[in-house]
């Protein structure tokens, strides 16, 4: 095997956990399923999964995935994004029972719609303490990470969800958001899914250094959830990721 065969990973998802698998290397779940699946560069089918590979040598994998036009769509944009140009997020919101259900479209530039991905949650459901229907979940460092002396904080896992942005470079998490433009991404103080929420120190439980996650799901009035590694919440911790609701607001910024 080649040394650029060796840095190459997989990441798949199924449900909410991901699970990141190298080589030969067996986890749970959907590992055996996952095992046999390889890189290539750009989006592409596997044995039924929707893959993207990026020219580290990562790739993601969906099972959730259809097709619209001849064109090959993730359900999931978050991990295995199709979509291409900018995107807003349009979420309604029914009651059924006791819940309320809000269902969040994807739309891009280009006219196409990705989605919908349906979330339901009690009536009373969001807050900031909340617990969001999403359990905590442990991973590992793959090997050939160029970003291993990061791992288990919240700004490696917010890189690691975006592989296309070089995110890591832009130093503290209170730094990203100031930096972002520098470097050429786009920011703003609006939540999108896919995008990555920068927290400024103290806002919303951010430590001295600030907060990075990953936006999963808009809902109104400014609220989302999040998805990070280091928070102390919901089962979370170092090198673990948890899901929280967090909102839009002074010290919360976004790059898409």
């Amino acid at each position: 095997m080649g040394k650029r065969a060796l840095l190459r990973s997989v990441a798949v998802l199924t449900g909410v956990a991901a699970l990141s698998l190298v080589g030969a290397q067996v986890g749970s779940g959907s590992a055996h399923a996952a095992s046999g699946l390889h890189y290539q560069r750009g989006l592409y089918l596997d044995n039924g999964w929707l893959c993207e590979g990026w020219a580290n040598g990562t790739y993601h994998c969906t099972q959730h995935w259809h097709r619209s036009g001849g064109q090959l769509v993730s359900d999931n944009q978050a991990w295995v994004p199709t979509g291409r140009g900018t995107r807003t997020v349009h979420t309604s919101a029914t009651r059924t029972g006791a819940t309320r259900t809000h269902t969040t479209t994807v739309h891009y530039s280009g006219g196409t719609s990705y989605g919908p991905t349906t979330y339901s949650r009690p009536l009373t459901g969001i807050s900031q303490w909340a617990y969001t229907g999403h359990p905590a979940y442990a991973m590992s460092d793959y090997r050939g990470d160029p970003n291993a002396g990061y791992f288990g904080s919240c700004t490696w896992y917010a890189q690691y969800r975006r592989m296309d942005e070089r995110l890591i470079s832009l130093g503290n998490a209170a730094q990203w958001a100031w930096n972002a433009p520098r470097h050429g991404l786009r920011t703003g103080t609006a939540p999108r899914v896919g995008a990555t929420v920068v927290f400024q120190p103290g806002v919303q439980g951010a430590s001295g250094m600030g907060h990075a996650g990953h936006v999963e799901a808009v809902y109104a009035n400014g609220w989302f959830l999040e998805s990070a590694m280091s928070t102390y919440w919901n089962g979370g911790g170092w090198g673990r990721v948890s899901f929280v609701y967090a909102h839009a607001g002074p010290g919360v910024s976004f790059i898409y």
